[in-house]
Parts: C-alpha cells; sequence; structure tokens
C-alpha cells in the first residue's frame, strides 16, 4: 500500500483527548496548525495561508501525547496523512488532511521542555511496579534506609520471611475481642460459626 509521509511544524490548537477503543487500545486526538512564511524582495517575511490537520495516536505514543502536550503549544508531528471526507453540519462535503502519528515532539525552537523516561506499560497505566510509592519503597530497599526498615511489620524479620506462628487474621479477631460472657469465632459475614459461653473458673 502507497503512504504519503509527512512531517509538520506547528502548534496545537484544540486540546488532546485520550479515549479508548473498542478493543481495548488507547488513543489521543488533537488538532494542529501551520502557517509557512516567505522572504519577499525587501526583505520583509510573510505568512501564508494556515493549513490545519487532524493528528491521531494509538498505545503508548497516544498516552504520552496527552499528558505532555496543552493546547497553544508549538510541536513537530511525524506520520502518514491521508485526506479523509466527510459531511459538514452545513451537509456540504468537505475534505479534511489527518496524520497518523508516528512520532510526536515539542519543536524546542521556540522554548524548553524537559523528557521524563516512562515504560510504554507504565504509560498505559498498566505497570503496578511503577507507582510512586512503590518505587520510594523500592529504592529505599535497595539503599539499605534504616527508614524503611523501621516501616517492616513486626512479624517479618530483616530478610523477608514472615514468622511462623503468624496468622494474617489474628490481630484482627483479637482486636474485635471484648470482656463480655459471649465469644463469637469466624466471620458472620461469610463462614459458619458458633457462639460459645465464655469458660468462668
Amino acid at each position: 500500500m502507497n503512504e504519503t509521509r509527512i512531517t509538520v511544524h506547528g502548534n496545537v490548537v484544540s486540546e488532546p483527548v485520550e479515549r479508548q477503543g473498542r478493543n481495548g487500545s488507547i488513543f489521543t486526538t488533537f488538532r494542529v496548525a501551520t502557517t509557512p512564511y516567505r522572504r519577499t524582495g525587501d526583505g520583509r517575511f510573510v505568512d501564508g495561508d494556515t493549513s490545519f490537520y487532524s493528528v491521531i495516536a494509538f498505545n503508548a505514543l497516544a498516552a504520552n501525547a496527552a499528558s505532555a502536550l496543552r493546547k497553544g503549544q508549538p510541536v513537530i508531528v511525524e506520520g502518514n496523512v491521508a485526506i479523509k471526507q466527510y459531511v459538514g453540519n452545513d451537509g456540504q462535503p468537505r475534505v479534511s488532511p489527518e496524520i497518523d502519528a508516528d512520532h510526536i515532539g515539542h519543536d524546542l525552537s521556540w522554548g524548553r521542555a524537559s523528557f521524563e523516561r516512562v515504560s510504554r506499560a507504565a504509560a498505559l497505566g498498566q505497570d503496578r511496579t511503577a507507582d510512586p510509592d512503590v518505587q520510594a519503597e523500592v529504592r529505599a530497599l535497595a539503599e539499605g534506609d534504616p527508614a524503611g526498615a523501621d516501616r517492616r511489620p513486626g512479624h517479618v524479620d530483616a530478610n523477608g520471611v514472615v514468622a511462623d506462628d503468624y496468622h494474617p487474621d489474628a490481630g484482627v479477631a483479637d482486636a474485635g475481642r471484648d470482656d463480655g460472657d459471649v465469644l463469637a469465632t469466624g466471620d458472620p459475614e461469610t463462614d459458619d460459626y458458633e457462639v460459645v459461653e465464655r469458660l468462668t473458673a
């Protein structure tokens, strides 16, 4: 299939919108405007006609673009361009160029930007280890942070081994116990249980 490649330098003129397709994939759409200019014989620069492009990005590129781009920012977009036909609100047929983007970035000719590397899974929200709290704990553990050790549960030793006599429900059961004459055992919501009289000396 013949494809037409294009690279566009312009400004984002609509806020990027991230959506989820029927198959679960992420895609982001926004509009870019670009205005060429030329130099006249007397040395002046004159703007030409402004062109508008609809841009669509998929998957990790889509998630990163939605997070990084804002309306009014200068960008460079590279991808395959196609001319789409549609019917306008006035019932008249219209055409619009659409870019299926492969690469999107800020145009640093007009300002500064910072870069943060994230994995594809993290960009799509599928990486559980990307949680900032998880990352902080992992770093503290790797660096031997004493503060991290202080937060270790009492039933886990310094090597991460759980005590043999530890039972995950023991603390909950003890916390719910009172000094009354009746002791309830089990979970009344889900378990079969019995109520027994407390033995007295």
